[in-house]
């Protein structure tokens, strides 16, 4: 099987005729593509703009933009794809679950295509099919579990939400403008402000009422490019400390709730996602879910949501697992 560098000069000599899968992982950040041959071999890849409907006006075409460069790139036969298998922030629970055509931008693929959100992929990746919670903290927020009868429950069913990276950063912004910054947080107050291209707290006020006139999906992202400052600041910073401290705690209290609909003892939990898996949150995350009953335990993903959106895709066309499970 060709390497992704090797398949990229197949163009010049014509397609490459081998079978794959074309596996997405889409964001509100970023869209994830992967195609991988019959032997779980990525073949192609690229890497595009946020995917999501619910923080990007044009998901829909980003994704498919970044699936034809994957595709061109490893001179791969648009013809020869067996299965889509998209996982996508925004898609494939309640209200917006349908048909994928309607969403995926991809009329010259004939293949069949799968369309779930992308705690679904993640879960299938990290878990491998077996009951658990997974926990996606990025640009959005979400935690899904998947009891042993196979029902997926999301904690939005208990009428609980997280929040993700802007979320963090509200957080921590709504602290330094109650007055609550010490010492300690000079430094990331200064470094906040900075991000604002403002002076003073005052004029960090002025400029977060004055948002509001903005387009909303750049408004997420400017705040939420702010959350690695926060998360990498937790040990430095008590203001960023507690920030941390709250989305963690909040992210615990889905997961114990979810927890006793799983079916077992213990119930397996992975993480997910720039914010979930920065260090600061997992420490804080793992004390609060410590002394829960069903017993909660953080264990590694097995794959990562890309793969495991392939691994979906292998399962639709009846290819063996085995490869991917051991790749």
């Amino acid at each position: 099987m060709p390497t992704v560098t090797e398949s990229s000069s197949a163009a010049a000599a014509g397609q490459d005729r081998t079978p794959y899968v074309i596996a997405i992982d889409a964001g509100g950040t970023n869209t994830r593509v992967g195609c991988f041959g019959p032997d779980a071999t990525l073949v192609g890849s690229a890497i595009g703009r946020g995917g999501s409907p619910n923080h990007n006006h044009d998901g829909a075409q980003q994704i498919g933009e970044t699936v034809r460069r994957a595709i061109a790139g490893a001179g791969l036969d648009p013809a020869t794809a067996q299965c889509v298998s998209a996982g996508v922030a925004g898609c494939g629970l309640g209200e917006r679950e349908g048909d994928p055509d309607a969403f995926l931008d991809l009329p010259e693929l004939a293949c069949p295509k799968i369309l779930v959100n992308d705690a679904v992929i993640a879960h299938r990746g990290a878990l491998l099919g077996r009951p658990g919670v997974i926990v996606v903290g990025g640009t959005g927020s979400m935690i899904l579990a998947i009891t042993e009868a196979g029902e997926q429950i999301e904690s939005g069913r208990l009428e609980h939400y997280a929040g993700g990276a802007r979320h963090l950063v509200f957080d921590a912004m709504q602290r330094i403008l109650l007055g609550r910054a010490g010492d300690q947080d000079v430094w990331l107050v200064d470094a906040i402000l900075d991000h604002w291209q403002v002076a003073t707290i005052g004029e960090l006020r002025r400029r977060m009422v004055d948002q509001g006139g903005l387009d909303r999906n750049e408004v997420k992202r400017k705040y939420g490019d702010l959350a690695p400052l926060i998360t990498g600041a937790a040990d430095r910073s008590p203001l960023a400390a507690a920030a941390v401290a709250t989305l963690a705690t909040r992210t615990a209290d889905g997961v114990r709730l979810l927890a006793p609909l799983i079916g077992t003892d213990p119930v397996a939990v992975a993480l997910v996602g720039s914010v979930a898996t920065a260090n600061a949150f997992v420490d804080r995350f793992a004390a609060a879910v410590a002394p829960e009953s069903p017993s909660i335990r953080i264990v590694p993903a097995a794959l990562d949501p890309l793969r495991g959106a392939a691994l979906m895709a292998y399962e639709q066309i009846g290819w063996a697992t085995a490869h991917f499970r051991s790749s």
